[in-house]
C-alpha cells in the first residue's frame, strides 16, 4: 500500500480468482492493472456491499428463482391482450406449473427471511395460500367445452399472479429476493459459516451483514496504525493484530484452526489472514463461474489481464448457452482457448491450470501445452461430437465431455471408442452416433497419442501415413469387407466377428486380430489390404487401425439409434 492505494499480486489459484472476482465486481474502469498485479483507491471500497451483490444478481439473473417469477409476465399480457383466444390446454398445463413453483417459492425460508426487509402492504404468503392450480381437462377437446370457465378461473389466478409478480419485480424486491437467491445457489459454493452463511447471525439485512463483517473490518484496518501488530498475514504478509482471522470460512480449503492444530506445522497455527485478504477472499465466487453447482476457473498466474479476459469468456459461454453441466462448461472452454489463440498472431499456447467445482470439492488440471494444441488443432473433431452420446448402464454417456475429460487428464481414447463400438453392437439403438464420429474421435486420438510420445507417424516400410489417411483407409477396408458379407448374404455372421476383433483390441493381441482378418478375407476369397498389414508391431497405430476397421464392419448396423435420434456432425 502506497499513498492510499492498495495492490494486490496474484499468487495461488483461489488467491487468482478470488482477485479476479473483486475485479468482477468494482469494474476494471475502476483499477489499475499492470501485469499480474493490481492497484486501487480506498474509495473502491465505498458501498462495497452494493456492488458486491449487484454483481451476481445481474451474472446469473437468468438462472434465479426470482428471475423465473417474474419473466412470466409476458405471458400474462399475451393471453389478457387477446383475452385468451390463444389460452389452450397447453399453455393452461404451463401456468399450472408456474402456479406450483410460485408456491415454492414464496413460501420457502429464503423468500420469507426477504420479506421482512421489504417495505410493502402486500402479504405474500397470504397470497400464496389463495394461489391455487386449476383442474385441467383430460384433452383439447374437453378444454374448449370448459373454456369461458377456465378462462374467468385463470382471470382470478392472474390477479393473484400480477401482486406476487409486482412484488418481486420492485427494487426492493429484486434487491433482497435475489441477494437470498446468489446466497445459496452461488456464493455458497465458495465460503460458508460467516457474516450472512452463519446461521448465528442476528443481522436480518444480508447487506448490512456483509458490510459489517467484511467492509467495516477490512476499511477499519486500512485506517489503522500497524507499527506494534506482532504477527503477519498468512497471505500479503502485512502486519497483523492478532490471528483471529484465518481461512476456516473458505469451502474446501480452511480448517478450523483450534481444533485441528495437526494441520499446521509444529502444531502452531501460521495462517491467519488480515482483514483485507479476507474480505478480497469473499470475492471468490464471482471469479469462479458456477453452473448447477459445477464450476470453473483457469489460472492464468503471469498476466491478470489475460486471466480476467480469459475467464470473462468462459463466463459469457456457459451462461448464455442452453447446455447444462459439465457440458455447457467443457465447451465453453473450449471456446475460449480456441478465441485465444485467433486473438493474435503473437499469441503462444502456455501451460494452463484448469480447476474445477464438483461434487462440493475442487478438481485440478494441468492442461500442457501439447494437450491445448490438441484441442485447438481438433476444433472440427470436437464440434462433431458435442451432442454425441450413447446409453450405457442405464446412464447417458455424452462422447464430448468423456474426451474432453481424458485430454484434461493426459489419457487415450482406446477405452472409449471401446465402449462405443461395443454399444453399436450389442445395444444399436441406444447409441446415438455414426461411424463418422467414430473416425473424428480417433483421429483426435492419434494426435493424444501423438504428442504422448506413443504413435510413430513414419511407416515402417516407407511412406508417410497421415492421420486422417490411416484411419479413412481402416475404416474402408472394413466397410468393404461389409458389403462383401452382405453380397453373400453372410451379414448374420458380422456381428460375431467383431466381437472377437473387439476382444483383440482390448488386449492389444495382433495374432488374434489376424486370425480373424485372414479367415474373414479367405471366406470372401480377398487379398488382405495392405493397410491392415502395414501397422503390425506398432501398438497405436494398430490400435488405430483396428478400431477404424471396426467401425467399418459395423457401419449401417441395423436399430442404430441415429434413425431416432441424429447425431450432429456427420
Amino acid at each position: 500500500m502506497s499513498n492510499n492505494n492498495i495492490q494486490l499480486t496474484l499468487g495461488d489459484w483461489q488467491w487468482n480468482a478470488a482477485v479476479v472476482g473483486f475485479i468482477n465486481i468494482v469494474g476494471k474502469e475502476n483499477v489499475n492493472i499492470e501485469a499480474d498485479t493490481v492497484e486501487f483507491s480506498q474509495e473502491v471500497l465505498d458501498e462495497f456491499e452494493n456492488k458486491y451483490f449487484a454483481y451476481f444478481i445481474k451474472t446469473y439473473e437468468r438462472t434465479l428463482s426470482w428471475y423465473k417469477i417474474v419473466n412470466y409476465q409476458d405471458n400474462l399480457y399475451s393471453y389478457e391482450e387477446n383475452n385468451f383466444e390463444e389460452f389452450d390446454l397447453k399453455a393452461l398445463e404451463g401456468l399450472n406449473t408456474y402456479i406450483k413453483d410460485v408456491k415454492r417459492y414464496i413460501k420457502s425460508n429464503s423468500y420469507k427471511a426477504a420479506y421482512e426487509l421489504i417495505k410493502s402492504e402486500v402479504n405474500l404468503l397470504s397470497l400464496e395460500k389463495q394461489l391455487t392450480t386449476i383442474k385441467e381437462p383430460k384433452n383439447q377437446q374437453k378444454f374448449d367445452e370448459d373454456k369461458p370457465k377456465i378462462a374467468n378461473e385463470s382471470k382470478q389466478r392472474f390477479h393473484l399472479l400480477w401482486q406476487i409478480i409486482d412484488y418481486c419485480a420492485s427494487p426492493e424486491g429484486k434487491r433482497y429476493i435475489g441477494a437470498k437467491n446468489v446466497i445459496y445457489t452461488i456464493i455458497n459454493n465458495a465460503w460458508n459459516g460467516v457474516s450472512f452463511l452463519n446461521p448465528q447471525t442476528k443481522e436480518k439485512d444480508v447487506y448490512a451483514d456483509y458490510k459489517n463483517y467484511f467492509v467495516d473490518s477490512a476499511v477499519a484496518y486500512l485506517q489503522s496504525e500497524k507499527s506494534k501488530f506482532k504477527y503477519n498475514c498468512f497471505v500479503c504478509n502485512a502486519p497483523i493484530k492478532d490471528m483471529s482471522n484465518d481461512l476456516s470460512f473458505m469451502n474446501a480449503t480452511g480448517f478450523d484452526v483450534a481444533r485441528k492444530a495437526s494441520h499446521v506445522w509444529n502444531f502452531q497455527n501460521d495462517t491467519a489472514i488480515c482483514p483485507l485478504c479476507k474480505l478480497i477472499y469473499s470475492c471468490l465466487p464471482a471469479g469462479i463461474t458456477y453452473t448447477y453447482d459445477r464450476g470453473i476457473y483457469i489460472n492464468q498466474n503471469i498476466s491478470l489481464k489475460d486471466a480476467i479476459r480469459i475467464n470473462s469468456k468462459i463466463k459469457h459461454k456457459i451462461l448464455s448457452s442452453q447446455e447444462s453441466g459439465m457440458r455447457s462448461i467443457y465447451h465453453a472452454l473450449v471456446g475460449a482457448l480456441h478465441e485465444q489463440e485467433n486473438d493474435s498472431a503473437k499469441y503462444e499456447l502456455a501451460d494452463v491450470q484448469v480447476v474445477r467445482f464438483e461434487n462440493e470439492s475442487y478438481r485440478f488440471n494441468i492442461l500442457a501445452k501439447p494437450m491445448l494444441q490438441i484441442i485447438v488443432n481438433s476444433k472440427k473433431e470436437l464440434d462433431s461430437l458435442i451432442r454425441v452420446n450413447f446409453i450405457e448402464n442405464g446412464g447417458n454417456i455424452n462422447v464430448y465431455d468423456e474426451v474432453i475429460g481424458r485430454i484434461f487428464n493426459n489419457q487415450n481414447l482406446f477405452t472409449l471408442i471401446h465402449r462405443m463400438l461395443y454399444g453399436k453392437l450389442s445395444n444399436p439403438s441406444k447409441c446415438y452416433f455414426y461411424g463418422s464420429h467414430v473416425r473424428n474421435a480417433l483421429i483426435i486420438n492419434q494426435q493424444i497419442c501423438n504428442r504422448l510420445g506413443g504413435m510413430n507417424m513414419e511407416n515402417a516400410k516407407g511412406g508417410v501415413q497421415v492421420n486422417n489417411e490411416l484411419v479413412k483407409n481402416a475404416r474402408t477396408a472394413g466397410y468393404l469387407l461389409r458389403k462383401k458379407y452382405v453380397d453373400k448374404d453372410a451379414n448374420h455372421k458380422l456381428a460375431g466377428i467383431c466381437y472377437r476383433l473387439l476382444n483383440a483390441l482390448k488386449t492389444s493381441n495382433e495374432n488374434m486380430f489376424m486370425d480373424v482378418a485372414l479367415n474373414c478375407y479367405l471366406y470372401v476369397n480377398s487379398q488382405v489390404p495392405k493397410v491392415i498389414t502395414d501397422v503390425l508391431g506398432s501398438e497405436k497405430d494398430f490400435n488405430t487401425m483396428g478400431y477404424a476397421f471396426v467401425s467399418g464392419l459395423i457401419e449401417g448396423q441395423e436399430g442404430s439409434g441415429n434413425k431416432d435420434k441424429k447425431a450432429e456432425g456427420e
